[in-house]
């Protein structure tokens, strides 16, 4: 595309010419001494250098080893001596770091790709399996929180800032790694503040096919408990087993992917972002089981957005908090440990070791707890523990990651805890912050400006769910002689589309009769866990959801903004050839309730299958003779084939 301004032809700026340095960048990083000794040019120069390409696949071990063989068999003997322009390409090597090998890399642009027949071949089989569910694209480092958040199927786990959702369906994945657990105990709550990265994300989870994972749209940072029964007078909430806090930050470890980040980049950016992750990880923290593992994380070197977050929130739990090492997780990782003392710089570019030092115009900008601990904190809180990964130790991006564990009630917790069970209300915690205060004297010939930091105490109130905040008295709104007024209070606006209903199905309703006797479903089968999206008129489609998943939607309706859950299960399709069902079963649902449908499952050998999957619509004359038979004494309608 031209552009034509001022009567002249303007050419797009092309990412080669941009320029990718910033004296800035170089004079806070080195200052702050984060690249170990003699690595600086190194580092500098791995950040010039684009991305390498990166999938992974998914799945349980026996899928993944299935399609692991596919790609060394039939693909990569093929890249191994491939020349573009004169220039040999190296093939596709393993991410070593990544368990059962199921981690690959390419360093190869798509101009290369593009000009190599083999290598378009390779592309459009991974874009291929992309669309089917059996890879992801995924940034290597990205895949590094979900490992270390150690998911087991048992697990209930948060991800407070899901969209796009990679991390999201890697989480899927841990959660079904019992091969002989169809649908596990455990499930996933995907939330994100942007609507509409949300319905994004839901692209990203439907290739996975889980009925145990749930997106829904709130502030991370407020995000509401989750009752787990309705009973008014005895409340109860989940608490979350692994929490996964992989926060907005200013991103100067994405410069490799995002060039144009280095015009941009100055030292208070990240400043910019301080008091969300706070709060998002503060929220975390309160929502996470006693025992329970969070994972903070960002793509950011700064370490105002990274250890500085992670001391003031270890700070603040007062040793309820305790960072574990989880390098022995991923033995063959490269890292560094987090550091323990940093300065803060300006925009300008002036450094300041402690907070008193500031000026007062850059006191609403750099706030205390962007300050390093002291030594006898740090030597308690032990920072050193957290993982940086650097982009030239493994030909990566740059990422920070911390592990909380939570070993008791949060101090600030502890009264509410308590005041819960006796019916209370609302309870006042006391949370003590550093805050300036500017005082402005008017005497003669001027004006004095006293400034002092005083320890602002801020009264913060709970609200008990065990009753409703409209039902609340200090909720109401009043008059200004005390009475009630009568006007009746605003709802809430939501944001986004406004989503169809989440209803449940019965065992008893009508339709499961025909379904279960065609199908020959078995009597076990949890009818009353099927959704559909229709209040009114014939239900169109039936889906699947995952006990877990439905327990917190009949409990939460009126507290959470749902986005999509659950698989599809069956499609009415009416027929007069077929009048004994409706519904033909949906392809969403096999990976994870196949064994159920006994009556429709036919086996077949390696031939049909072949006949099947390569050809649009394959008559049954073509089939062996065997199952031409069985399909033959079969009536009309779904069937389910398995070779």
């Amino acid at each position: 595309m031209w552009l034509i301004f001022q009567g002249k032809t303007q050419y797009p700026k092309h990412y080669k010419d941009l320029v990718k340095e910033n004296q800035l960048f170089n004079k806070y990083y080195q200052g702050l001494g984060l690249i170990p000794e003699g690595e600086w040019d190194e580092f500098l120069k791995m950040l010039n250098t684009p991305l390498p390409v990166t999938f992974r696949i998914n799945g349980n071990r026996s899928q993944a080893k299935e399609m692991l063989e596919v790609i060394q068999g039939h693909y990569l003997k093929n890249l191994e001596q491939v020349e573009v322009d004169g220039e040999v390409i190296k093939p596709p090597q393993q991410i070593e770091w990544y368990p059962d090998n199921v981690a690959w890399y390419m360093e190869v642009s798509r101009q290369s790709m593009r000009k190599s027949e083999m290598y378009s071949k390779f592309h459009k089989f991974l874009v291929s399996e992309t669309e089917s569910g059996n890879i992801s694209r995924q940034e290597a480092v990205s895949m590094i929180p979900p490992l270390l958040l150690d998911v087991q199927p048992h697990h209930k786990v948060l991800d407070m800032c899901a969209a796009p959702g990679s991390k999201t369906a890697q989480l899927i994945e841990l959660l079904h790694s019992d091969e002989n657990q169809e649908v596990p105990d455990g499930f996933i709550i995907a939330n994100d503040a942007d609507n509409k990265r949300c319905y994004m994300m839901v692209h990203q989870i439907k290739r996975l096919q889980t009925p145990c994972c749930m997106i829904i749209n709130h502030d991370a940072s407020i995000l509401p408990k989750l009752r787990s029964n309705t009973d008014e007078q005895h409340l109860q909430f989940y608490q979350f087993d692994r929490i996964l806090a992989d926060v907005p930050c200013s991103g100067d470890g994405t410069l490799r992917k995002n060039p144009d980040l280095w015009k941009r980049w100055n030292p208070t950016h990240a400043c910019s972002l301080h008091g969300l992750q706070k709060k998002i990880l503060k929220r975390g923290v309160e929502l996470l089981a006693v025992g329970g593992r969070l994972v903070y994380s960002t793509c950011s070197f700064h370490p105002v957005e990274d250890e500085a977050i992670v001391a003031n929130m270890l700070r603040k739990a007062e040793g309820c908090l305790e960072l574990i090492d989880v390098r022995s997780q991923l033995p063959k990782l490269k890292s560094i440990p987090g550091i323990t003392t940093w300065k803060v710089m300006s925009k300008e570019g002036t450094w300041y070791d402690k907070f008193d030092d500031l000026p007062q115009l850059l006191t609403n900008q750099i706030r205390h707890s962007m300050f390093p601990p002291t030594p006898e904190e740090a030597e308690v809180m032990q920072l050193e523990k957290c993982v940086r990964i650097l982009p030239h130790h493994q030909n990566t991006g740059g990422f920070f990651i911390a592990v909380f564990q939570k070993t008791k009630t949060l101090p600030w917790m502890k009264n509410y805890s308590d005041s819960s069970s006796t019916g209370e209300n609302v309870v006042k915690t006391k949370i003590i912050e550093h805050e300036t205060i500017v005082q402005t004297e008017t005497v003669e010939g001027g004006t004095i400006t006293k400034t002092e930091t005083v320890e602002d105490e801020t009264t913060v109130k709970t609200e008990s769910d065990s009753v409703e905040k409209n039902n609340d008295e200090d909720d109401k709104k009043r008059k200004p002689d005390g009475s009630e007024s009568n006007r009746p209070q605003k709802k809430p606006r939501l944001q986004g589309y406004k989503e169809d209903p989440f209803l449940f199905t019965k065992n008893d309703d009508p339709f499961w009769t025909s379904i279960k006797s065609f199908y020959k479903l078995p009597e076990s089968f949890a009818c009353d866990q099927g959704m559909y999206r229709s209040a009114e008129g014939c239900k169109r489609s039936l889906y699947f959801v995952s006990a877990g998943i439905k327990n917190i939607v009949e409990c939460n309706r009126d507290r959470l903004k749902f986005i999509n859950m659950g698989v599809k299960l069956f499609s009415r399709a009416p027929s007069p050839l077929v009048p004994q069902c409706d519904f033909r079963v949906a392809q969403e649902c096999l990976s994870c309730l196949h064994n159920n449908f006994t009556g429709r499952h036919v086996d077949i050998n390696k031939d049909d299958a072949f006949i099947i999957l390569t050809q649009e619509n394959p008559l049954i004359e073509t089939l062996t003779p065997d199952t031409k038979k069985y399909l033959n004494e079969l009536s009309k309608n779904s069937s389910l084939f398995t070779a």
